[in-house]
């Protein structure tokens, strides 16, 4: 065949069959090469897919002409997250609604670490840890640094986790926590545990036992493979939602349950 007398359409048909055998040739060698590698590379390969999060959120709004006027159009973008980089972030939100509960006896030891639940300054906190100290005798420490007075609301029914108060300041503004929909949690999703005596100290695991598994007398706890000795101890979500606390309670089952709050 003589290329140089091929007509235009010719060359074109010639390029496309030339392009398309390439194809299938880098495909062959690609799938020999994967399944000739070690299992540790697919291992890793398989890893950085599921350690992936996407997330869909919506992009600027754009306004167009139409015929029947201007109309407003919302378009949609994927981000993709790293899951380390949701998990400190998720972290750094959630430290913004915490604080710790001391005595006014002694305010260097923590009672109980607590959540945020409302900007007029409503706390929740282990009851168990609190309850010894009276309703009033309490300063929380709260994410800046700052000390205010708390009130424990007297105890309702059977519940181990406190109510408390806040006296705020005027210029005090409190960020409240988010709270997980605990009916979406599946097992072996993916949780962060933030706790610790001093600092704040965190660990990740998963869901293995759901409220729904529990015995009816443990109905208000849930079982994740996260450690935590701390009363209070917050266990969230990969997006910084609080699904429990560490309570006098659950820490008499085990380290690892927590109960649940909404």
């Amino acid at each position: 065949m003589d290329i140089e007398k091929l007509t235009k359409h010719q060359i074109v048909l010639l390029t496309l069959l030339v392009s398309f055998m390439t194809s299938i040739a880098t495909g062959i060698v690609t799938v020999s090469l994967m399944n000739q590698a070690p299992p540790e590379v697919t291992r890793t390969i398989n890893q950085i897919v599921e350690h992936t999060v996407e997330k869909v959120v919506p992009a600027a709004a754009v306004t167009v002409a139409t015929p029947q006027g201007p109309a407003t159009i919302t378009k949609e973008t994927t981000v993709v997250v790293k899951d380390d980089d949701l998990v400190a972030q998720s972290i750094a939100k959630a430290q913004k609604s915490m604080v710790r509960m001391v005595s006014l006896n002694d305010p260097d030891t923590l009672l109980s670490r607590g959540i945020i639940v409302s900007s007029k300054g409503v706390v929740l906190a282990d009851r168990g840890s609190l309850e010894p100290m009276g309703t009033v005798n309490f300063m929380a420490i709260l994410p800046d640094g700052s000390r205010l007075p708390a009130v424990m609301r007297v105890p309702v029914g059977t519940s181990t986790v406190a109510i408390l108060d806040l006296k705020l300041a005027t210029s005090t503004v409190l960020t409240p926590i988010t709270f997980a929909d605990l009916s979406k949690l599946q097992l072996g999703q993916s949780v962060i545990r933030i706790g610790g005596n001093g600092g704040d100290t965190v660990s990740v695991g998963v869901v293995a036992k759901l409220p729904s598994a529990m015995s009816d007398t443990h109905k208000d706890l849930i079982n994740a493979s996260v450690l935590s000795s701390t009363p209070g101890s917050v266990l969230l979500t990969l997006f910084g939602e609080a699904i429990g606390i560490t309570t006098t309670d659950s820490l008499n089952l085990g380290s690892d349950f927590y109960t649940v709050v909404h």
